[in-house]
């Protein structure tokens, strides 16, 4: 949950929640106690936090996952029980407190108190560095209070180190854990398709960055917040053996009139109502992946399927990026007639694709995704 200075409620949920976790810390000094907790921290609890909370390979440790939202928190708890914590509960946070491990994939409140009480606080991430700061002090700060920090591949870390500026003290090039699962499912596509019964179709994915809250970028011709964008593909869609699947920014909601939309579709689906285990799942059971502003490619180029970059208005002109998302090395989209050719070689099996292999080379190298969740159980157990 990121903090909204227009929403009087946020002021609410941040000083009770703020109030809440003071006492905790305080108290879990006195009330700290050995054991095998494994607390996980972040705005949703997707991607690598996901992976970490579900997979079974883990189960040698107690882990809990703490929200400030209190919606995610009732919907998960009415699956997970005891394990889904809020903040709004002090024995939650004192239970929270008293883990071993902290795991997030953003920030920590008063890390340095955190720190102090002798948890081990690592940085797992959700996606590989696509931005250059404008304060490049404040961000190698925020680095160095961690323990550790995974990283999502050998890129990642030369962006921390030779565009950021970071020391590599605490820097592990472990792979993401989602990857790991990401990889592993691809024997499952067929099975997966099955079940939202789509085996006989190709799919599209249409991954976009956030909007950020710029009008430019939602009201462009192919934002996903566009409703002629959607008539657009439905159009071009029909009578082909294609599937288009929408996968917005978790940040980002699309308008009442886009679902309408879509429910009535044969032709478009969103992500969020399929039938799948996990979060990169819809990956998984895709053909061919759009983006734009994204590091969302990078991951997708561990299934070897064809990428194109399409050209929307960058949502936040005014930020810099990382060398992972300039000058991108993709075949791209730029106008109605390159979305038709590219449904119709897709339909005929006539898509080249021969830069992923290269960008997947260079920016993993020789990682080995397959022993990422042993290293992370192996690092849980020895603190």
């Amino acid at each position: 949950m990121k903090f909204n200075k227009k929403k009087f409620s946020h002021y609410i949920i941040f000083i009770v929640t703020g109030i809440n976790y003071c006492i905790g810390l305080v108290l879990s000094i006195l009330f700290r106690s050995e054991n095998n907790n494994i607390l996980l921290f972040g705005q949703k609890l997707v991607g690598n936090l996901e992976v970490i909370f579900k997979d079974k390979r883990l189960s040698n440790n107690n882990i809990y996952y703490i929200t400030l939202d209190y919606g995610e928190y009732r919907n998960l708890k009415k699956i997970y029980g005891k394990n889904i914590l809020t903040p709004f509960n002090i024995f939650n946070i004192l239970k929270g407190f008293n883990s071993k491990v902290l795991v997030t994939s953003h920030g920590i409140f008063l890390h340095n108190f955190v720190n102090k009480i002798g948890i081990k606080t690592i940085l797992c991430g959700h996606a590989i560095n696509g931005v250059i700061p404008k304060n490049n002090k404040k961000i190698v700060k925020y680095f160095e209070l961690f323990h550790e920090v995974w990283l999502h591949s050998p890129y990642d870390k030369k962006i921390l180190c030779e565009e950021l500026f970071c020391g590599s003290k605490n820097l592990k090039v472990l792979g993401f854990v989602r990857n790991q699962i990401l990889i592993e499912n691809i024997k499952e596509k067929n099975e997966l398709k099955s079940e939202n019964s789509m085996s006989d179709k190709k799919i599209i994915l249409y991954a976009p960055t956030s909007h950020r809250g710029n009008n430019d970028y939602i009201n462009s011709e192919f934002s996903a917040f566009n409703i002629k964008f959607y008539e657009f593909m439905d159009k071009q869609l029909i009578n082909t053996n294609i599937y288009l699947i929408i996968k917005p920014h978790y940040k980002d909601t699309l308008s009442s009139q886009i679902y309408d939309y879509i429910k009535v579709s044969n032709n478009i689906f969103l992500n969020e109502e399929l039938n799948l285990q996990n979060d990169y799942d819809v990956m998984t059971i895709s053909d061919l992946l759009i983006t734009d502003i994204s590091t969302v490619y990078v991951d997708y180029l561990l299934l070897d399927n064809p990428i194109y970059i399409i050209n929307n208005p960058d949502p936040d002109p005014y930020m810099q990026r990382s060398s992972i998302l300039r000058n991108i090395d993709l075949p791209t989209i730029n106008d109605k007639k390159d979305i038709q050719n590219l449904i119709k070689k897709l339909s005929d099996g006539k898509i080249v694709n021969d830069n992923t292999k290269i960008l997947k080379n260079k920016i993993f190298g020789d990682l080995n995704h397959s022993k990422i969740i042993e290293k992370i159980d192996k690092i849980f157990l020895e603190n």
